[in-house]
């Protein structure tokens, strides 16, 4: 499950509680005041994120915030492997 990888890579190189990486926050905005990231951090986790999955997030996958809950996130990644002409 990508969201598992996603968790995985917020605890070890961000230091996020697993008492907040529950299924039920994933959901949340990163940037909000539960997981209150800065706009770096994002802009590392998004880097951190192109390594791990060997892949390139294009520019419109970050239109209207949609780079900003472990979801939405997943769900670029998801689409990303799936249709790699789109990213």
């Amino acid at each position: 499950m990508i969201q598992c990888h996603i968790t995985e890579i917020l605890h070890k190189k961000f230091g996020v509680s697993d008492k907040l990486l529950i299924a039920r926050n994933w959901d949340e905005p990163l940037t909000g005041n539960l997981f209150r990231f800065s706009g770096v951090d994002l802009a590392y986790l998004f880097f951190e994120l192109e390594l791990v999955f060997e892949m390139r997030i294009t520019s419109h996958y970050l239109d209207s915030y949609g780079f900003c809950s472990i979801n939405s996130i997943a769900e670029i990644i998801r689409r990303c492997i799936t249709y790699p002409q789109s990213c």
